[in-house]
């Protein structure tokens, strides 16, 4: 089965609504980001082990009740939530990289966490847009906390960060299960003062240095997983035995179960060739 991204969505239309709208201001950013902050550190208190990484991002949205559901789709689409009844359902563009799809997953938990709602979440939006640049915040600060970014790098002598290598930031970016880019910036955000360093390492990540990356990677000890895209579509695993077990103990009515069904095959559909 073959997936398809030419079908046209509606909210774009938002995105060049808000590309003629003044980018967001280096003051407005940080006024955004101090506000996220303490959401975040609140959702990490309340649901997440704040002592560590979170390795394995899907399997714990499940855990905390969302449903995912990913598909490929076209470059500039993050992803989107999606309120059905009591359910939450985070949707991912799989086209991107693995650790970007993490990354896109968290914002979309901020929305569903705030009720912050917006309309499909495009990358391109987020130098306009308050609520989409504070998802984006959100996420970062989950993925990457700043008191545990702090401890990694007095744990592995990083401190200077003026000398951080490709490698060093490879095996922090694996540690943390975000792409390469985010991990430069949140570490960016973190330190200002090596902002100028940290500037000449985006290179490596660049769209047309794949087989540098791959390189690096490899020399680092990691697998490549996070910089690829998975281009799947997949669900929650547990999603559909979750719907049999409510419909058989009647916590779930067979028309709520058949109108989630539907809201999936809506999907595929769209996607589908």
């Amino acid at each position: 089965m073959k997936w398809s991204c030419k079908k046209k969505w509606g909210p774009v239309i938002r995105g060049d609504f808000l590309r003629e709208k003044r980018k967001l201001s280096p003051k407005d950013k940080r006024e955004l980001y101090d506000s996220v902050v303490p959401i975040a550190e609140e959702f990490r208190d309340r649901f997440l082990d704040k002592d560590k990484p979170i390795k394995d991002t899907f399997e714990t949205l499940e855990q905390l009740g969302y449903f995912y559901v990913c598909f490929p789709a076209h470059d500039d689409l993050s992803g989107f939530h999606i309120k059905k009844g009591d359910f939450d359902c985070i949707f991912v563009n799989s086209a991107h990289s693995l650790g970007r799809q993490h990354f896109s997953a968290w914002h979309e938990v901020y929305h569903a966490y705030t009720k912050d709602y917006g309309g499909i979440s495009l990358l391109g939006d987020i130098a306009y847009d308050e609520m989409e640049q504070k998802a984006e915040f959100f996420a970062s600060c989950i993925l990457m906390p700043e008191d545990l970014v702090r401890s990694y790098l007095r744990s592995n002598g990083l401190q200077n960060l003026k000398y951080i290598s490709h490698v060093d930031l490879i095996r922090m970016q694996n540690y943390f299960r975000v792409s390469y880019k985010a991990m430069l910036v949140r570490l960016t955000k973190l330190f200002p003062s090596y902002k100028k360093d940290l500037s000449s390492r985006y290179a490596l990540g660049l769209q047309g240095n794949e087989q540098k990356m791959e390189a690096k990677t490899a020399e680092a000890g990691e697998s490549i997983e996070l910089i690829k895209p998975t281009n799947d579509f997949s669900l929650s695993p547990r999603f559909y035995k979750m719907l049999h077990d409510n419909l058989q103990q009647d916590r779930i009515s067979s028309e709520r179960a058949a109108s989630i069904l539907e809201l999936i095959e809506s999907v595929q559909k769209k996607y589908e060739v």
